[in-house]
């Protein structure tokens, strides 16, 4: 379809099928840009109905837009779109994940509605404090076609509308005590970054089409976190440690799967669950030391037992770690001097190594449906040939 260039911009939307295009013209509607508005809206979908799978279209399907009279979009106008998507998408997925969450067990506003409140998947006035400068931490967004510096204030930093205040209290001990490595904190960190990893998913759903199968996933995983909470047993978390000797003003809460072990051998998931890894870097100012805290269920033991003495058989902790975070975490902030001092200047590569490990790639079926079928994650990426380095001295 070489003339799609001549349609209207936004149109180009349709001709992917991950995108939940109908989010983005529901704001176009309501705020009346490109043409769109609700006297026509339906007819506009309608329309959109009738269009062949993606694979099967010429240009000359498009003219069925033409008695529309539609408009690109300006740049000004996709910004106030996108903004707006974003907030909704952030509306709409406020919830509280405690498994007791409830109107009878959660704090109520006056309404009486369940008040869902900020909560830092970060330590704000433990973590982040340590890393801030001048109350402010860094971290990287995507912007036009790469990543660059986002300076954000540590009170916003690493925030997502996923407990009530009651519910949110679970993770004193981790917040109100030092770090000491018993079973309890690191299940709390483990279920925080599976909880902030799973919560924006859900949210990057409100406009992406991720399958169904990813929200199984989070539910599979939701459900074993669940009976351990609930039953108050922190063993069905599997935890490894590493310390590096240094205070790096670097913090980090995620969670995500691996396509191959640090040896390169393929990890066979499950077709009912994606097993996924959970991980928190934590530094400690008072201790001079920062601490990599790898988690996985004991029951994905079989899968990811071996990560942690792989990693110290490797005898390359820094660069591999940097490459763990780099290539797999979401959810990273820095001190703003030291990202500009040794992480700047290597955002090309980390943007490069995200595009192979973070992205979905696949093929588009003759029906239009997206099958996910290939990585372009490396076996080998831990050998870190972009040359990335988290830790700067």
């Amino acid at each position: 379809m070489n003339e799609l260039f001549e349609m209207v911009n936004f149109l180009n939307q349709l001709n992917n099928p991950q995108i939940n295009y109908k989010r983005f013209f529901e704001i176009m509607r309501d705020f009346r840009k490109g043409g769109l508005h609700p006297d026509m809206y339906d007819e506009f979908l309608e329309s959109i109905s009738s269009l062949p799978p993606i694979t099967r279209r010429s240009y000359m399907n498009y003219r069925v837009f033409d008695k529309f009279n539609l408009k690109d979009l300006s740049q000004e106008d996709f910004k106030v779109i996108l903004k707006e998507l974003k907030r909704r998408s952030v509306e709409t997925n406020k919830i509280c994940w405690h498994p007791l969450a409830g109107r009878e067990n959660c704090k109520l506003d006056s309404s009486g509605q369940i008040k869902i409140i900020k909560a830092h998947s970060i330590q704000e006035n433990g973590i982040l404090s340590q890393i801030a400068e001048d109350h402010f931490v860094t971290t990287y967004e995507f912007d036009n076609g790469g990543i660059g510096e986002a300076k954000v204030k540590k009170a916003i930093a690493s925030i997502f509308f996923g407990f009530c205040n009651r519910h949110d209290s679970m993770f004193n001990p981790i917040e109100t005590k030092t770090y000491e490595g018993t079973v309890q904190q690191n299940f709390l960190f483990a279920y925080r970054g599976f909880v902030v990893a799973a919560h924006k998913k859900r949210e990057g759903s409100y406009f992406l089409n991720y399958g169904e199968q990813s929200e199984k996933d989070i539910l599979e995983n939701k459900k074993i976190f669940d009976e351990a909470i609930l039953n108050e047993d922190f063993s069905i978390i599997e935890s490894g440690i590493i310390e590096l000797e240094k205070f790096y003003p670097i913090a980090v809460s995620s969670s995500f799967y691996l396509d191959y072990d640090f040896e390169g051998n393929e990890i066979f998931h499950s077709e009912d669950r994606m097993e996924n890894i959970f991980i928190t870097l934590l530094p400690s100012i008072k201790e001079n030391k920062t601490y990599f805290i790898l988690s996985y269920f004991k029951q994905d033991a079989n899968l990811y037992s071996k990560l942690i003495e792989q990693l110290k058989k490797r005898g390359s902790l820094k660069s591999d770690i940097s490459m763990i975070i780099a290539a797999h975490a979401e959810n990273v902030y820095y001190n703003p001097i030291y990202y500009d001092t040794f992480i700047r200047g290597i955002e090309e590569e980390i943007h490069e190594l995200i595009f192979q490990t973070q992205y979905d790639h696949g093929h588009i079926d003759s029906e239009g449906a997206i099958e996910f079928d290939f990585s372009y994650t490396p076996n080998d990426y831990l050998k870190n040939k972009f040359g990335i380095n988290l830790f700067g001295y």
